[in-house]
């Protein structure tokens, strides 16, 4: 007997993807994998050597390969917003277009007003999720990182967010679920304070120099949202999030990068 596939769509802003099922068969699960910085010949199946990339290697061998790839933009808030509104970073802001990645008291950049991927499949029934780093802003005007988080990925047509706010390698170093920063303590709040203050921010993770080209946190507070937050596994933790509502069957899986230049 056939189990009844639940049907969603799954926007992973990184490496990540979840899902959020719903009881309906005759539409297929949608996963989007959008990699950071992957370039062109960083996977075999595009003739790296130097990395093994077994897994991407099969759903290109299983499914479809393309040889001429066009990003909107070689930065990743300017593909995030072109991915998901389908409109040029350049005509977007009402023609005076986004430049640049958003800095970290950016607010959410795409209006609420506007239709996304996520909300065209959301009104077709599919249930929506996103997953992974975000870097496109939240709240209205400067974001101070006062909880709520709003608005946010859940006013662009996500039902459920879980993931990096900003980039992996830049404060504030902790997660954020929906509106909330995990692990978050009242009494404890995240704030900004900016660079150079060496002496006030929250420490986060120590890593070799080599490891990481890694932006200094420049948050303080937010002490246990700040240890959740660990360099060495948050691969896991987003991996674990995927896998808990995982989908094996009738998929569509599509992976992009906002980086095609030959690395390796």
């Amino acid at each position: 007997m056939i189990k009844r596939i639940p049907k969603h769509i799954v926007i992973a802003l990184g490496f990540t993807c979840s899902v959020i099922g719903m009881q309906v068969q005759e539409k297929p699960n949608i996963i989007i994998l959008f990699a950071d910085d992957l370039g062109y010949g960083d996977l075999g199946c595009y003739g790296a050597t130097k990395v093994k990339t077994p897994n991407i290697d099969k759903l290109a061998e299983e499914g479809k390969r393309f040889t001429d790839a066009h990003s909107a933009s070689a930065v990743c808030t300017l593909t995030r917003y072109a991915l998901l509104t389908g409109e040029y970073p350049l005509r977007a802001n009402d023609g005076n277009g986004i430049w640049g990645p958003a800095p970290i008291t950016s607010d959410l950049i795409i209006n609420t007003e506007q239709l996304t991927i996520a909300g065209v499949l959301k009104n077709s029934g599919y249930a929506t999720a996103a997953l992974g780093k975000w870097h496109l802003g939240f709240g209205t005007g400067e974001n101070d990182w006062k909880q709520p988080l709003s608005p946010e990925p859940n006013n662009l047509g996500f039902d459920y967010y879980y993931g990096v706010p900003h980039v992996y390698s830049a404060p504030p170093y902790v997660y954020v679920e929906n509106t909330s920063v995990i692990g978050a303590d009242p009494n404890d709040p995240l704030v900004y304070i900016g660079k150079g203050k060496p002496d006030e921010v929250t420490p986060i993770t120590l890593i070799p120099k080599e490891a990481s080209q890694r932006t200094v946190n420049m948050f303080k507070g937010a002490k246990e949202a700040h240890k959740l937050y660990n360099d060495y596994n948050v691969g896991t933790v987003l991996a674990d999030k995927a896998e808990a509502g995982s989908l094996v069957l009738n998929q569509i899986i599509m992976l992009g990068a906002d980086l095609q230049q030959q690395h390796l």
